[in-house]
């Protein structure tokens, strides 16, 4: 035998021996590795459990071996097939973990089996196997492009060295690796994008975002459910669009502070499809992408609810303040520090404050201290829920006011003390009718006195009189006893005055109303008292205005009102003065006080003549200015306190309204109203 028919020999046992060697590896892999382990020829059974599987298809059985010691002297499990088919049967049973695929065979080529492994369903659990294609080709021959945008993971050119082989395989296990957490990261960011685009999506605000210009990026579905419009519809749209006209201008000054870098929150109304506004509460931040702002998140809540509810408390509190406001009676509201709180309209009118003075005051500091501790006293006993009493206090300009009024506890929602109330009316018209009810109670009295008097006084004075004129007669006109009986008969004479005055003014007489001229009463008056006022070096002046209406009056008790103020002011001016009478008409409520200036009921609007006579006199001290027009009350030695009484009682007959301003040693000013209509 020759060399060369060895060396054919040779060959032959190679191949039969290496085709043996596969076929036996196959057989032990096969029964091996579907006892579910993996198998390696230089390793114990224990380690092949975690090593990872690699199936190498070529057609080479050269290549094949060399594979084989490569890749198990490595570390890894081996597994080879000698054409794409058994291939193909391979990757199906088997799962390896990489595949080694020669990119020229017969049959079914490299490119045709990853073809298939990519494409069809039956591979799709194995589509993240790893493949990397051997092949002996020029780049310029091979299609790679197509091969890698496929998933091809690398390409080995032949013939490759140990170290190159092993790290390619090395570099594409960790590349897949890194692919397969890649994917895993791709896959929880697309769940996380799922979830919170899901909580975006079905929240309960309205989530947008906002480019530099103000349009709508993004908007969630909660618009269209609030407002009825279509997202989509709004989607690149402005969004001061959708605010209300009367809000843009806040919402534009928010949005430029917003891109300047501030978070802002705002409130504005957006009208809604149906026309109604919505009230939604903004909350608008940058976005930041290299510390530069590039856009704006915003997220609106729907406060309509919160602001009807607003609203209808502030209409409540409008009304209750209306309420409390309209109420004639004066209303304070105190805290425990006995601090005002409130302070109504009532309130202002009798104590003469208003509220904004008053307002945060200690009580103390508005009204005098003692007369604050009687109105709020300090200690209250837990058994006095209220308190119902009168009260004389003092007003703002320092005149005094009399009131009656209640304290009561103020309890909170949670049956706590937290203050006091108190509501009072001005009395003083209650007083003026008991003080009236009074005066009348005494000219009833008076006037039973004088009935008794005229019946049984007088008809003694005048046999008195008579007996003592007689009597007078009979002594010698030097006879210093007629003096005395002169005496007596004068005295008798102002006794029969006094009992006529006093009779005159407990039964008077119902006035005889008729028009007359005031002019021409006064210069009657003035016939009767000309000399006394000569005598007394008074000048009298009269300021009457044209055209004077005619009065509606009594002409003769006017006529004695007159002669009782003239006498008055007369003897006011011992030393001689003025006297000035000025008359003119006015129009007006009549508005009549009594002696303590208490003001009763207001009429209606009248036209009146108004008649001041005036003197400048030694005047009136204010505590008989109070008291002047009182039965009994005089200044005089000799007076009988009736005069002015009499005057008083003719112009309440007439409905009409007199008063008086005097100060000691400066003069005296009656003023008199005296209708001009029936």
């Amino acid at each position: 035998m020759n060399v060369d028919d060895n060396k054919g020999k040779g060959e032959q046992f190679h191949q039969k021996n290496e085709k043996s060697l596969h076929d036996i590896e196959n057989y032990i892999f096969d029964h091996i590795y579907k006892s579910g382990r993996s198998l390696s020829l230089n390793s114990t059974t224990a380690d092949r459990d975690n090593k990872k599987m690699i199936l190498l298809i070529d057609d080479d059985p050269d290549m094949i071996e060399v594979g084989r010691k490569i890749i198990i002297s490595a570390g890894y499990n081996f597994l080879s097939a000698k054409d794409g088919l058994e291939g193909i049967d391979f990757i199906l049973k088997y799962k390896p973990d990489l595949i080694l695929l020669d990119y020229m065979m017969p049959g079914i080529d490299g490119v045709e089996v990853f073809q298939r492994l990519v494409t069809n369903q039956r591979f799709r659990h194995l589509s993240d196997t790893p493949v990397i294609m051997l092949t002996a080709k020029n780049d310029y021959e091979l299609d790679r492009g197509s091969l890698f945008e496929m998933g091809l993971s690398a390409f080995l050119i032949k013939p490759f060295g140990h170290r190159e082989l092993i790290n390619v395989i090395d570099n594409v296990f960790i590349l897949n690796q890194v692919k397969k957490k890649n994917k895993e990261l791709e896959q929880k960011i697309k769940r996380s994008e799922y979830k919170y685009q899901d909580l975006i999506e079905n929240a309960n605000d309205i989530i947008f975002t906002l480019n530099l210009k103000g349009d709508f990026m993004i908007l969630n579905r909660r618009l269209t459910t609030l407002t009825g419009f279509s997202r989509e519809d709004w989607m690149g749209r402005s969004f001061f669009d959708l605010v209300a006209p009367e809000d843009r201008v806040d919402a534009r000054i928010n949005f430029q502070k917003a891109i300047q870098g501030k978070a802002r929150i705002f409130e504005c109304r957006i009208i809604c499809q149906n026309g109604f506004p919505l009230f939604l509460s903004m909350n608008i931040n940058p976005i930041f992408e290299r510390a530069e702002v590039v856009g704006l998140v915003g997220i609106a809540r729907d406060i309509t609810q919160r602001k009807e509810l607003e609203q209808e408390n502030i209409e409540l509190k409008n009304f209750n303040e209306s309420i409390i406001q309209s109420i004639y009676a004066g209303l304070i509201t105190l805290d425990l520090d006995r601090k005002i709180t409130s302070f109504n309209s009532g309130a202002e009118d009798v104590l003469g404050y208003k509220s904004e003075e008053v307002i945060g005051k200690n009580i103390d500091d508005v009204i005098p201290k003692e007369e604050s501790k009687r109105l709020v006293p300090e200690i209250i006993p837990p058994d006095h829920s209220n308190i119902r009493r009168e009260l004389e206090t003092t007003r703002k300009n320092g005149s005094k006011v009399t009131i009656g009024y209640t304290l009561t506890p103020r309890i909170d929602n949670y049956g706590l003390k937290v203050g006091h109330i108190i509501s009072f009316r001005d009395i003083s018209q209650i007083k003026q009718m008991q003080s009236e009810v009074l005066r009348m109670d005494r000219l009833a009295s008076l006037g039973v006195l004088a009935s008794g008097l005229a019946h049984e006084v007088r008809n003694p004075i005048a046999g008195i009189k008579i007996i003592a004129q007689t009597l007078e007669e009979d002594f010698e006109v030097n006879d210093t006893r007629r003096e005395y009986l002169g005496r007596i008969i004068a005295q008798v004479n102002r006794l029969d005055e006094l009992l006529r005055t006093l009779f005159s003014y407990a039964k008077p007489r119902e006035p005889n109303l008729k028009k007359y001229q005031l002019e021409t009463i006064i210069k009657e008056v003035l016939i009767l008292i000309e000399d006394r006022i000569k005598k007394s070096g008074i000048e009298f002046e009269t300021k009457l205005s044209e055209s004077l209406p005619s009065v509606f009056v009594d002409f003769h008790q006017i006529q004695q009102i007159f002669i009782n103020l003239f006498i008055n002011a007369i003897e006011a001016m011992e030393s001689g003065g003025k006297l000035i009478v000025e008359a003119a008409p006015i129009e007006t409520q009549l508005q009549p006080k009594d002696r303590r200036n208490a003001r009763f009921a207001v009429t209606k609007k009248s036209e009146y003549i108004r008649v001041k006579v005036i003197d400048n006199g030694k005047g009136i001290d204010q505590e008989a200015v109070n008291r002047i027009f009182d039965p009994f009350f005089t200044t005089k030695a000799t007076g009988t306190g009736l005069g002015l009484s009499i005057v008083y009682r003719i112009v309440e007959d007439h409905k009409g309204d007199i008063s008086v301003e005097s100060e000691s040693g400066k003069g005296t000013t009656f003023t008199i109203l005296l209708p001009t209509e029936e």
